[in-house]
């Protein structure tokens, strides 16, 4: 009878396992029977009957078996291993090749007892076969994910929650229906709907990585099959007019969509790298061009001071900052401040990322002859008022630039330096004489972007050395409130949303302007400057952290906070100890040392302090693991954007963010979604596990629990990655 009945198990050697071990009794064996379906494996119906967790049969499979467990949520599969086992195989036997080394093929099998299977295998590849264990689920996922990316490409775009529908210019949709295509739109519209600046799409040796730059940083969006990596490349030329059949050289082109009628540019670039080409876009949305200075979101008194700026009739204005630090939108508020029809405005871009009404506009093309140099020449012959250029990148440039603008037109243009100051001796280090300077040059401004803290959920305290700064904001007459980011649903849990300029402004007055027709050394200029009211970079980002606009975290990313022209503070003697103070402990501060490369991360979320002293203790003495510990999920948020763990271990009853409500919201980001989840608690009943594992969780403890468990449990997660 128990022959009979162990002969309908597809993984026979699985079932007389359990017997033989005592982990199934015969009486416990035949009442499963009449439940179990003898078309799927005896082992996955344990685990999906909740007889056995997933963990425990992993390892017992493991241990008395010795057959290796792979989780394939983030396992590398070798595309020649693909190439060399047909779908028909995998499907058929729910196996997924994985890697080849040498005379060796290594498979995943959902039942890697199947003899006849690998005898099949070696027949077809001439290679012998090294069996791993892995979970039915996983394989045809993978399965379908590598052998047919479109099925896997359309559950991507069905799952997500599209809120705007994108049409692309001159495409008559007829193709709508291709996965590729709603791939594409999916990504374009998910970009513009978070306000990303630049879409980058990246192949990688196992995956692409698609990642957004938002508010300056970028993000981590979307991984997808390395396989879809040429049919999305291709999409994207065809909508930016290149040539799909070129795979070796870089190329560029453009592209225009529509967003709920409204029309954006897309500007695209290709290039070739070692695992294929890497595609970034650029969003150009038109209505971000259209600002006036009000809308910058200046301090009144920078207002003020930039509409100064602007009101010049002639002479040179120079805007300088690294690339994406806002320099083209200022100068684009500047045009249409200062446009009318009484003005006639000529520009040279490279490239025109916004076409202005009633300018006119060039775009540089080297190939015709047209370069920065070349059109302000022709601009002098055009009776202009207003000129502006793009970029001074060379002597040529410059020098036609400064002659313009001390013969009576008003130039426009950006440069690249760190600050107000250094532009006058890049413009000497050009060539141009100091006399000349001084003539031309009426203002510069200097600026950054910084992004600024949510609103929604910012909360006052400190994040770090801020108390040290305090004599520096106090010399600079301010009462600073110190705010920190938290995260919420509204900024995507960075803590952020939104940017803001930060400005330097320097007007040059008689007095300066001699100063530099006679050389003065920098110091000199800098201290004649602050004593007219000049603030530099980083002072005026100060301010804003004192404001609670945004945080000093934030301010070190963007500026240089140890530049040597930042402002030495004047102080009262009675404040000059504790400045004195403070910047000898800003040397000896060290920041605490990063994980060495390639160590596993778990993030351990529970708001009981002891037990979670218990847990860190446990894994800190037996693995060499780095632990990050968080109370609640509002934080345990917030690192997980900081420093992506590799496992996730998650407490459910939890004050200000529970348990439930952090896996859905991770479970929700594509960027966070395959990260491994083990629930913990203590509360007993199926129902909490049942939602659990319907939110995504990937395994689930009930406490008390034996250490060694939760230790087994987070390595079966851990050997896919290391």
């Amino acid at each position: 009878m128990e022959v009979q009945l162990l002969q309908k198990f597809p993984d026979r050697w699985f079932v007389e396992s359990l017997l033989k071990n005592r982990i199934l009794k015969h009486e416990q064996l035949l009442e499963l029977a009449q439940w179990y379906d003898h078309q799927e494996l005896f082992s996955n119906f344990l685990v999906q009957q909740g007889v056995i967790p997933a963990a425990d049969l992993v390892q017992y499979i493991e241990r008395v078996f010795q057959i290796p467990f792979v989780n394939l949520e983030n396992y590398p599969i070798d595309a020649h291993a693909i190439e060399i086992v047909p779908e028909d195989i995998c499907q058929k036997y729910n196996l997924l090749p994985l890697s080849v080394e040498g005379h060796y093929l290594h498979v995943a099998f959902a039942n890697p007892f199947d003899v006849q299977v690998e005898r099949e295998l070696r027949f077809l590849t001439g290679k012998y076969i090294r069996p791993y264990f892995a979970f039915r689920e996983q394989l045809q996922q993978k399965i379908g994910e590598y052998y047919s990316p479109d099925k896997f490409i359309n559950s991507i775009v069905n799952k997500a929650k599209v809120r705007h529908q994108i049409r692309i210019a001159g495409d008559d949709g007829s193709l709508d229906d291709a996965p590729v295509v709603k791939l594409v739109n999916l990504i374009i519209s998910d970009a513009i709907e978070k306000e990303a600046s630049d879409i980058h799409i990246e192949p990688t040796e196992h995956v692409v990585v698609v990642r957004f730059r938002i508010d300056g940083v970028l993000q981590k969006i979307l991984e997808i099959p390395r396989n879809s990596h040429a049919a999305l490349v291709s999409r994207i030329k065809i909508i930016s007019n290149l040539n799909i059949a070129e795979t070796r050289k870089p190329q560029d082109g453009k592209a225009k969509v529509y967003l709920d009628d409204v029309d954006i540019d897309l500007r695209v670039s290709v290039l070739p790298t070692t695992y294929g080409e890497k595609i970034v876009i650029r969003i150009l949305d038109r209505r971000k061009a259209l600002v006036s200075f009000d809308q910058l979101g200046l301090r009144e008194e920078n207002l003020e001071k930039l509409k100064q700026c602007f009101a010049f009739k002639d002479g040179m204005i120079l805007v300088t900052g690294p690339t994406g630090s806002g320099k083209t939108t200022t100068l684009y508020a500047a045009l249409n401040q200062i446009k009318s029809v009484a003005n006639n405005i000529l520009t040279i871009e490279d490239p025109i990322e916004y076409m202005l009404e009633g300018i006119n506009q060039v775009q540089v093309n080297e190939k015709a002859g047209i370069t920065f140099a070349t059109a302000l020449r022709s601009f002098l012959r055009q009776d202009p008022d207003v000129i502006l250029v793009g970029e001074i990148r060379d002597r040529e440039t410059a020098e036609i630039a400064v002659q313009a603008a001390l013969t009576g037109h008003l130039v426009l243009s950006t440069l690249h330096t760190n600050n107000t100051l250094a532009t006058i001796t890049r413009l000497m280090d050009m060539g141009i004489e100091s006399f000349k300077v001084a003539d031309a040059l009426q203002s510069i401004i200097a600026q950054r972007l910084v992004r600024r803290l949510c609103l929604e959920c910012k909360e006052e305290g400190t994040s770090g050395d801020e108390e040290q700064w305090l004599p520096r904001l106090q010399s600079l007459g301010l009462k600073p409130r110190f705010y920190r980011a938290a995260g919420c649903a509204a900024c995507n849990y960075t803590g952020y949303k939104g940017r803001i300029g930060v400005y330097e402004i320097l007007i040059l007055d008689q007095e300066l302007k001699a100063a530099i027709a006679e050389n003065r050394p920098l110091p000199e200029l800098r201290k004649m400057a602050q004593e007219k009211g000049f603030r530099s970079l980083l002072d005026e980002a100060l301010v804003l952290v004192a404001e609670g606009v945004t945080d000093l975290a934030e301010i070190k990313r963007v500026i240089n906070v140890f530049e040597p022209e930042a402002r030495t503070p004047v102080v009262s003697a009675a404040v000059a100890p504790a400045v004195e103070e403070s910047l000898a402990e800003e040397k000896v501060v060290e920041e605490h040392p990063e994980a060495e490369p390639g160590t596993p991360r778990v993030l351990l979320v529970e708001d009981d302090r002891v037990m979670r002293m218990m847990i860190r203790k446990q894994i800190e003495t037996r693995k060499e693991w780095e632990v990050l510990e968080a109370e609640d999920g509002r934080e345990a948020l917030d690192l997980v954007k900081k420093k992506r763990p590799d496992v996730i271990v998650l407490d459910i009853m939890m004050p200000r963010m529970d348990g439930f409500e952090f896996l859905k919201i991770i479970r929700s980001d594509l960027a966070y979604s395959t990260i491994p989840v083990i629930i913990l608690t203590a509360m007993e009943g199926s129902e909490n596990e049942i939602k659990g594992f319907e939110l995504g969780a990937d395994d689930y403890l009930v406490k008390p629990f034996h250490p060694d468990i939760l230790l087994a449990r987070i390595e079966r997660f851990l050997k896919s990655k290391f």
